[in-house]
């Protein structure tokens, strides 16, 4: 996997990604250095399960972001986030990560995106976070 060829830092006040119509914002007051991982089409290729995008906070880095930008199947989702975070887990050993699932339509908070979360959690010690249409946090 070639990092330095998918890879964008800056230190930008608003960091976004696209795609359609659903959109991972990060707000980066304090100007941190931000390196924007384009995975899916350039990181990882093939038929291979990944995520769109990752995120690795400051240097050294103190914080990995996992984004996926969905429809509304939130288990296949999962299992992008999971796959990616597998395929940079020598990387991004016993860093602090997040997960993000922006899909288009999220099911009514029942128990599936629960038990979604919570194996997250259990598996992989992430939390993880499922939002409909835009996703914003501040770093």
């Amino acid at each position: 996997m070639n990092f330095e060829k998918c890879s964008e830092e800056n230190r930008n006040k608003v960091i976004s990604v696209s795609e359609n119509r659903r959109t991972f914002v990060i707000k980066n007051g304090d100007a941190k250095l931000v390196n924007k991982v384009e995975v899916d089409g350039c990181l990882i290729d093939g038929d291979r399960k990944k995520c769109d995008y990752l995120f690795e906070i400051d240097k050294p880095m103190t914080l990995i972001i996992y984004v996926e930008l969905k429809g509304k199947d939130i288990e296949h989702a999962y299992d992008q986030l999971a796959a990616t975070i597998g395929y940079c887990k020598n990387r991004h050993n016993k860093l602090q990560k997040q997960c993000y699932i922006v899909a288009s339509r999220v099911p009514k908070s029942g128990p599936k995106i629960q038990i979604l979360k919570q194996k997250m959690a259990r598996e992989y010690k992430i939390q993880m976070f499922v939002h409909t249409q835009k996703a914003e946090i501040k770093i």
